[in-house]
């Protein structure tokens, strides 16, 4: 098969070396979970059970909860310590996925995201990053919790060879501008921003959705972001996830975090100066790379959710499967 491209855009090139495989998937070199109901991707000074509900949320939401998820949720994913997940902390070369927008519109689940997730599970990836609306959001907790049962079917069959994490960062349809939404989200998954090492690499999920905030980084997450990355200075490689991308190419020019360019600007140069090789996004129904001052700028949101753009020009469903070996790492786009 031939380099993938994008319009007028030079081919998919990273650093002037490629790879090639058979179709239907593109492949490309990049050199140089926390998780969901499935398990929790531990993080320093963290051990805990993964539970469909807590204290803190309201009692009218955990009635709903139990009732509706529960039994199913406990059926289905693995609930386990989180020390007792087998994570080798010397890992030299492994694989790890990433994916985004799968919300499935009136159905109650993307039946594009369960194909996907069968065949993420065939390729055993270390952890599984998302980037963001997985359901289609609601004001009402019944319909919420609906939509969220719905997802963590969708992503069931990731289950089928063991327990992976998955790691998410919240997009605006699981929000919506609402607390009670951001509330719910992080009852499910803990936090929306947060920090975790694999092996010698460093992940860091960023959450573009605090109410008030939506479509930039508040000023207290900033904070904890540039102090995460100072102390992760010796890593490896170091992965960023979140959902409304730094440099949109379709549809959300203009409404994602470009929209404060100035904000937007002081993240890229502190993403440059603490050496952030990769940065995955959402939000914008396609597939699309670029490079900047180093950093390579990934928008993946072909989960399920309708697509922006022609094949030619990225509008496919797919998800990426990246390989780490040592300081580098390949870029894998996996076609349905």
């Amino acid at each position: 098969m031939g380099t993938a491209s994008f319009g007028g855009l030079s081919p998919f090139r990273v650093r002037d070396r490629w790879t090639e495989g058979p179709a239907p998937s593109c492949h490309a070199r990049f050199a140089p979970g926390r998780a969901c109901a499935i398990m929790p991707v531990a993080q320093e000074g963290k051990s805990s059970v993964y539970s469909p509900v807590s204290r803190s949320v309201s009692p009218y939401l955990c009635l709903r909860l139990r009732a509706a998820l529960r039994a199913m949720l406990l059926a289905v994913c693995a609930v386990a310590l989180l020390s007792s997940y087998a994570f080798a902390q010397d890992l030299t070369s492994f694989n790890f996925a990433v994916f985004g927008d799968s919300r499935p519109g009136r159905e109650h689940y993307s039946e594009i995201m369960r194909k996907l997730s069968a065949d993420m599970a065939t390729q055993r990836p270390i952890v599984v990053l998302g980037t963001g609306d997985y359901i289609e959001g609601s004001s009402k907790p019944d319909t919420l919790a609906y939509q969220w049962q719905g997802f963590f079917l969708a992503i069931a069959p990731l289950q089928a060879f063991g327990t992976i994490p998955v790691a998410l960062a919240p997009g605006n349809h699981d929000i919506l501008g609402s607390n009670y939404n951001h509330r719910v989200f992080c009852q499910y998954f803990d936090a929306g921003y947060y920090s975790f090492n694999r092996g010698a690499c460093h992940f860091i999920l960023l959450d573009t959705e605090e109410p008030g905030l939506s479509g930039r980084i508040g000023s207290k997450q900033l904070a904890w972001l540039k102090q995460d990355l100072a102390a992760n200075r010796a890593a490896a490689l170091t992965f960023v996830a979140l959902h409304q991308p730094l440099y949109p190419v379709s549809v959300h020019i203009g409404s994602s975090l470009d929209q404060h360019p100035q904000e937007r600007d002081a993240l890229h140069a502190l993403f440059v100066r603490e050496g952030v090789d990769c940065v995955f996004a959402g939000h914008e129904h396609l597939f699309s790379r670029k490079e900047k001052d180093g950093v390579d700028y990934v928008i993946t949101a072909g989960g399920g959710a309708p697509l922006y753009a022609q094949a030619s020009r990225g509008g496919y469903y797919h998800y990426l499967l990246v390989t780490v070996s040592g300081g580098s790492y390949r870029v894998q786009v996996r076609k349905l």
